[in-house]
């Protein structure tokens, strides 16, 4: 009688093997993969590191991120289809990348519209670009992990010249390098600068050449690239401002535990609040380290520069050259 029921106890056996293993290899640290373009030691790596490591905390270690830099998984092309598909879970780069699925999103950042990047800041959090993010979530599976803005570049944009800039009438007498954007090059076609098409790598040569005598670059870049070595006039502009949004695969989020994604969500909360503490004083730094190197900064008056440009604007939207409603939720008194 006993060995009548041998082969339904090996059976439960082999079962509650089974489901012990599947709940161990359930129970185990979840792994993602998160892609970037800069180099560890940058400071933008460096907080990269440091969200890795917070989630790895907060959630003790029951998910870690693991961090690949310098396009080590591919380039944007690649990243973006790895996104969509899951194998990557998060890509870090300016937002501009999500044209691929909502073209308006060039949008983002319109030159000389905002002065403060409170008030950028505040434009991103309007109907109209929440509804970008949403699109492309809809249409890509892809979704910001917390506010898409919080993580800082720059922390804001100069202008570096051979000359001084001390006005904004001064750049018509600017031969200026740019790079393929349509609204750059209206922007700046507009204020008179003399444009030539250049890759940021030969921005240098151009500078020591001739070929141009100026450039547009993020503060945090500035030092790095050392184009203040033929250009040593230095001029804040506050052209656009730059975020970084921690783009995720929106199902992998969806799929973790509660205290997973709550994990994530603070870890990149704290991760915002300390890229735009080391932006600032990677910024200081460097103007204090140019100065005693005998680079002089100029302090150019905004204010007419940015009335000039909300014309511009008014006379763009007036001719429907803008996206419906972008006026009226980057300047509210439009509405």
């Amino acid at each position: 009688m006993t060995n009548l029921h041998f082969p339904t106890l090996g059976r439960s056996l082999v079962a509650a093997t089974l489901c012990f293993g599947l709940g161990a290899t359930m129970a185990s640290a979840e792994t993602w993969r998160m892609a970037t373009k800069q180099p560890s030691d940058s400071p933008e790596g460096i907080i990269y590191d440091f969200f890795a490591e917070r989630v790895a905390e907060l959630s003790g270690g029951d998910l870690t991120v693991d961090v690949y830099p310098n396009e080590q998984l591919g380039r944007e092309d690649s990243i973006l289809e790895q996104l969509e598909l899951g194998t990557v879970n998060i890509y870090v780069e300016d937002s501009f990348f999500l044209q691929k699925w909502v073209p308006e999103i060039k949008w983002v950042a319109p030159h000389f519209l905002f002065q403060s990047r409170e008030d950028w800041v505040e434009f991103t959090r309007s109907d109209l670009v929440q509804g970008w993010f949403e699109t492309a979530e809809e249409v890509a599976g892809v979704r910001a992990l917390g506010e898409p803005m919080a993580m800082v570049r720059g922390p804001y944009r100069v202008l570096i010249s051979k000359e001084p800039v001390e006005s904004y009438e001064d750049i018509s007498n600017v031969e200026l390098r740019m790079y393929p954007d349509e609204l750059a090059i209206d922007v700046w076609q507009h204020l008179g600068a003399d444009l030539q098409m250049l890759a940021w790598t030969e921005t240098y040569q151009a500078l020591q050449s001739g070929v141009v005598n100026a450039a547009t670059s993020p503060a945090a870049l500035v030092e790095a690239m050392k184009f203040y070595e033929q250009a040593p006039y230095i001029t804040r502009t506050n052209e656009f401002w730059q975020g970084l949004p921690f783009m995720m695969n929106a199902a992998a989020f969806d799929a973790l535990p509660e205290k997973d994604q709550q994990a994530l969500l603070t870890a990149h909360e704290e991760a915002g609040a300390y890229s735009a503490e080391l932006m600032a004083e990677n910024a200081a730094g460097m103007q204090a380290l140019l100065e005693e190197r005998g680079v002089t900064f100029t302090d150019m008056p905004l204010e007419p520069l940015f009335e000039t440009m909300a014309d511009w604007y008014r006379e763009r939207d007036a001719a429907g050259e803008l996206p419906e409603g972008l006026l009226e939720a980057a300047i509210p008194s439009e509405g």
